[in-house]
């Protein structure tokens, strides 16, 4: 099947980047004696809103805004490991962009600490829009973000990748194709009951599913 345009989530799908999510919401829960995260948590909840973390381990909603800007700031400051994006990444990201398929990037994070990451990853180049999601858009599985990133690209066929049911509802409620990977947050069962066009067990299988050199 051939897409112009495919629209990637960020963290779980490109880059296991749940320990410089764990760290930075550490950080930000000691400083405000709540409770403290655990790994498998941070990683339970990857794709989800950040406010959830801190309202899960003792903050009053009142506080909760502010704690997201101290954790994103942290983020901001200190994430972006390359080490921390998936080996097929970088091929996979590669053969599309020789193969002049659009590339779009469809996250939770604001567009610019998406932006900033993404440069430090050393994915950038590879990127032809980076939308977050920036009031007044709302989260996945709502298709706020992946309309901004259609609504930058000519028309054409698109599919939606990530490793939540949030990316392949937002894909449904785009009435787009979805391309679930069992990469991240959520297991290969609970992806199939979301009912996504392909499911893949990782980011390279998305070569064939586009017939392209693997």
């Amino acid at each position: 099947m051939k897409y112009t345009h495919i629209i990637f989530d960020l963290d779980g799908t490109l880059v296991d980047s749940a320990s410089e999510i764990y760290e930075a919401a550490v950080v930000v829960c000691r400083k405000h004696d709540l409770a403290t995260p655990s790994l498998d948590y941070i990683r339970s909840m990857t794709g989800s809103p950040p406010r959830l973390f801190f309202l899960d381990h003792g903050c009053c909603e009142a506080d909760v805004e502010e704690r997201v800007f101290e954790f994103r700031s942290y983020l901001a400051a200190h994430a972006g490991d390359p080490a921390c994006v998936f080996p097929a990444v970088v091929h996979v990201l590669s053969q599309l962009q020789q193969h002049e398929i659009r590339i779009s990037l469809a996250t939770t994070k604001p567009s610019a600490l998406a932006d900033t990451l993404l440069e430090r990853y050393g994915l950038s180049p590879y990127f032809a829009h980076i939308q977050g999601t920036d009031p007044p858009l709302q989260h996945k599985p709502h298709p706020d973000i992946l309309h901004a990133c259609m609504d930058k690209a000519s028309p054409g066929a698109v599919a939606m990748v990530g490793d939540t049911v949030f990316d392949v509802e937002a894909a449904h409620n785009s009435a787009i194709d979805s391309i679930a990977v069992c990469s991240g947050a959520h297991s290969q069962e609970r992806l199939a009951g979301a009912r996504p066009t392909f499911l893949i067990r990782s980011l390279d299988e998305i070569l064939g599913i586009l017939e392209l050199p693997s």
